[in-house]
């Protein structure tokens, strides 16, 4: 059985603070054979590295603004643990190491950061998603436009987007307001999509990523 690792979350509830991994990215990627090892430390990367064959980076919070070199949108919640040092830290550990990368929602956004690109703090969610749903474009080049028609729905839970692209990414699937809503790397081993694949019961992007660019 193939791995997945899977860069944990963390929350304080109950007065302390807990790290944890949504339930449909456990159920989806154990649903296709494979098993999740967490990541919640910079003391398990060198063994996550050892035991996985690629890495999955969740939803989450928004990156904070000192990262983007930029002030504080009033609309941002960040971590208050160093979430982003660590995700920056894991994301460089599987680059360097050549092993595929799938980033959902909040991990796209990292991911571009950590390549040099940008982000748009905050968007009008009413506007862009007024029920949490749209509609998106794949590009041409893009594995999207194999996997998808050219127009499809998806989810939309952020108010974040990517502004310019990292270096070695290009986009393949854009919004109607012409926001980046799914990145690939031309190295073909990285891809990220703003919307929760977990979440869609047609969903093409985890087969496609764990059977195919993790073949």
């Amino acid at each position: 059985m193939k791995v997945l690792a899977v860069l944990m979350r963390i929350e304080k509830l109950d007065h302390a603070w807990k790290w944890f991994i949504n339930k449909p990215y456990v159920d989806r990627v154990e649903a296709l054979g494979w098993s999740l090892y967490p990541i919640c430390s910079m003391a398990g990367i060198a063994s996550a590295l050892q035991v996985c064959d690629a890495l999955l980076l969740p939803g989450g919070y928004d990156v904070q603004s000192y990262y983007l070199k930029e002030d504080r949108n009033e609309h941002v919640t960040t971590y208050a643990q160093p979430m982003d040092h660590l995700e920056f830290q894991v994301i460089d550990a599987f680059m360097c190491h050549e092993k595929p990368i799938l980033g959902i929602c909040r991990g796209m956004q990292t991911l571009n950061v950590y390549a040099g690109g940008t982000l748009l703090q905050h968007i009008d969610t009413q506007t862009h998603a007024p029920k949490q749903l749209h509609t998106v474009h794949s590009s041409s080049r893009s594995v999207l436009h194999q996997l998808y028609p050219q127009s499809f729905t998806v989810n939309s839970y952020h108010h974040q987007v990517a502004g310019r692209l990292g270096e070695g990414f290009y986009t393949s699937a854009f919004s109607e307001e012409n926001y980046v809503e799914a990145m690939e790397h031309e190295n073909g081993r990285i891809l990220a999509v703003q919307w929760h694949p977990e979440l869609m019961e047609d969903d093409q992007i985890l087969p496609y990523f764990l059977d195919v660019v993790c073949a």
